[in-house]
């Protein structure tokens, strides 16, 4: 069975039980995301190692990791980042961790969970207001990005990261954002592009807007010299093996993404007003996503697996997208616009074919 069919079930019908009477300081909208996190959670560590077009190597690096000594593991540093060899040595060192309480691989994918699922988790509830917004949350997570925690579990374990560093740069505590961006690279490289977050807050709150329209026009720049721009990217690394992605003969890929999220992009701009940016710090923070993720999407041009770069900014389209439909001021036909949306993604989704899951045990 196509595990979208239960999962879209389960969040419909868990919005519609909790999305009734008074929420009573949240609690409704937290039991929901509670909930709703714990069904990803088991899903991403219950998964049989043919799920996910990565999980099976990392079961094999799971086991060779098993075999190495301390020793060898911080040597994997100084071999990845003086030597040019091997790729994310923190990988091994959290891997290692781990295997200090079970050498079992699904309880290895459970701690990931944990990692990605958590602050992300904590991300929706702060920045959401009703459980609308929250229902078309995870049903775009369902539609567009569940895969994210069923793959590459480097990048997994660093965009969870990542959600940590924004959850810190909501605080105020820009340092510490920063300083948890750094820990993400040693599990995957990419985190660092995530730097860009932390360094947009320090720009004016009325050039935001204006940094945004312009980032469309690098669309077409960044699909057509895709290649040039990861290998001048991965230039400013010893490693040798991130220089490849830079040479890789295009294949492209993903344009409905592609066009999709430069779409929702669009839509955010021009339904999100200028005052409002200026004048609502949180408004202000999620808005930084948007000329990022506008910028980053197209490098998937490259190659396919390229929408693991744009993904640390893509995600907060769940949060960015009902804030920007409940700016439209539809009170009467709030609930019509979310039932629209929600059923054209749920149809997108089936659109695009199925997604066969297996658990551990069969």
């Amino acid at each position: 069975m196509d595990i979208k069919i239960p999962l879209f079930s389960l969040v419909i019908l868990l919005g519609f039980l909790l999305g009734t009477g008074k929420d009573v300081d949240g609690k409704k909208r937290k039991w929901y995301v509670i909930l709703m996190i714990v069904l990803f959670i088991l899903e991403s560590s219950l998964r049989s190692i043919s799920v996910g077009p990565d999980t099976e190597n990392y079961y094999y690096a799971f086991l060779s990791i098993n075999d190495m000594s301390w020793g060898d593991v911080f040597n994997s540093f100084n071999a990845s980042y003086q030597l040019g060899e091997g790729k994310d040595p923190g990988f091994a060192v959290f891997v290692k961790l781990v295997q200090l309480i079970s050498t079992d691989f699904n309880f290895f994918l459970f701690i990931a969970a944990l990692v990605f699922y958590i602050p992300l988790g904590k991300i929706l509830y702060r920045y959401s207001s009703h459980i609308l917004q929250l229902v078309f949350a995870f049903t775009l997570y369902v539609a567009l990005f569940q895969i994210i925690a069923l793959s590459g579990i480097r990048q997994q374990l660093a965009t969870g990261f990542t959600f940590m560093s924004f959850l810190s740069l909501g605080k105020g505590k820009k340092i510490q954002s920063v300083l948890v961006i750094l820990l993400a690279s040693v599990l995957h490289i990419s985190a660092l592009l995530f730097l860009l977050v932390p360094a947009f807050s320090f720009i004016s709150r009325r050039y935001l807007k204006t940094i945004h329209l312009l980032s469309f026009v690098t669309i077409p720049f960044v699909a057509l010299y895709s290649d040039a721009i990861m290998s001048f990217m991965a230039s400013f690394l010893a490693n040798d093996y991130y220089s490849a992605y830079g040479q890789i003969e295009s294949k492209g890929g993903g344009a409905l993404y592609i066009i999709l999220m430069e779409l929702l992009s669009f839509f955010c701009f021009l339904a999100i007003k200028k005052d409002k940016v200026m004048n609502d710090r949180t408004t202000a923070l999620l808005y930084i996503m948007l000329p990022l993720l506008t910028m980053t999407v197209p490098l998937i041009s490259l190659d396919g697996t390229m929408i693991r770069i744009g993904q640390y900014f893509t995600l907060y389209m769940m949060v960015l997208v009902p804030m920007t439909l409940d700016s439209l001021g539809f009170k009467g036909n709030r609930l019509l616009l979310y039932y629209v949306s929600i059923a054209a993604l749920i149809l997108l989704s089936f659109n695009s074919g199925s997604f066969k899951y297996s658990f551990f045990w069969q």
